[in-house]
């Protein structure tokens, strides 16, 4: 009897003990997901991947440019993310805890590698970039009289969380890096909007007329704000005098993002064709008339390589239905 008791007594400790150790080992994990929950507050941009899923990277080509490495000339292909501004800069902080690069014990979370289309064949990385801004400013290099690939594509490999998120295949045709391109350069910080004659430009240094607007002063402080917004600094032409497309850029790529009061119309790069109809060439995407170029099926073939290359989704006016200022951007 005494031994029968003794035994309820000793079962109902040990429950008694798992009970007291079951609560203590759930007051530790809310209390370690409550400091978490807190951390993380306390630093938003740690919740940033979960709030902002990643998207898959815009690949687009840019140029090319000769250079001398080591007694060898080079072509560098140019290339760029179009939607690099959709990607967290914590995906490139260093890791000093993750594997080096080399000798970098600082690598960055996030590694971009660069592989041919056709073998699946790595052909160069970048493992210290320090923001997503990076990731408009990718290249590789081709030895001269050796053969580049014919597309390629990248891989943003996240080493933390080992997942990978892989590009659109780009190509790399003749065409596409033959586009011949006729730009003029400008300081945004040296312009200004001037009456001149009657007449309301935007000048750079005073004296250079780079855009007219007619007796239409808003329209031209407008057009400024947005080269201003952009630091757009650069102004290309197809076609000159009488230019049948025009387009501007900032640092060899194409404005990206976007300011209130924009008038733009969206547009599909990738399904933009060039068209005859009614025996005059238009770039289309699907019915959507976006440019007319008459009888000069050249310039409308050379304009259609621009917006391929530069991925221009947006065709954008300054005053309508007769826009004293147009501009294409991403």
């Amino acid at each position: 009897m005494k031994l029968q008791k003794y035994n309820k007594f000793a079962t109902l400790l040990s429950v008694g003990w798992m009970l007291s150790n079951f609560a203590a080992a759930y007051a530790a994990d809310n209390l370690q997901i409550a400091d978490t929950w807190s951390n993380n507050t306390r630093n938003p941009n740690l919740l940033n991947l979960a709030a902002n899923p990643i998207p898959q990277p815009k690949l687009v080509f840019i140029g090319t440019e000769p250079y001398t490495a080591s007694g060898k000339n080079f072509q560098r292909y140019k290339l760029s993310v179009a939607n690099w501004n959709a990607f967290p800069n914590n995906l490139f902080a260093k890791a000093p805890n993750l594997p080096p690069c080399g000798q970098n014990n600082n690598s960055s979370r996030t590694w971009v590698n660069i592989y041919n289309g056709q073998t699946n064949q790595r052909i160069y990385g970048f493992c210290a970039f320090s923001s997503a801004e990076n990731l408009s400013s990718l290249w590789f290099a081709v030895e001269q009289g050796e053969t580049p690939p014919q597309s390629v594509y990248i891989i943003l490999k996240d080493r933390r969380t080992n997942k990978e998120y892989r590009s659109n295949l780009l190509s790399l045709t003749p065409e596409t890096q033959a586009v011949k391109e006729d730009c003029i350069a400008f300081n945004p910080n040296n312009t200004s909007v001037n009456q001149v004659s009657d007449r309301w430009k935007i000048v750079e240094n005073g004296n250079h007329w780079m855009f007219d607007f007619g007796n239409k002063k808003d329209e031209a402080t407008r057009a400024f704000k947005i080269i201003n917004h952009y630091g757009i600094n650069k102004s290309c032409f197809v076609g000159r005098p009488q230019p049948s497309l025009q387009y501007l850029l900032v640092n060899n790529s194409a404005p990206s993002g976007s300011i209130q009061g924009e008038d733009c119309v969206s547009f599909n790069p990738a399904t933009t064709t060039v068209n005859r109809i009614n025996n005059s060439w238009k770039i289309v995407d699907g019915s959507h008339w976006m440019f007319d170029f008459g009888n000069n099926k050249s310039e409308a073939t050379t304009s259609l390589a621009i917006i391929k290359k530069y991925n221009f989704t947006h065709s954008c006016f300054v005053g309508r239905p007769d826009p004293s200022f147009t501009y294409l951007r991403r």
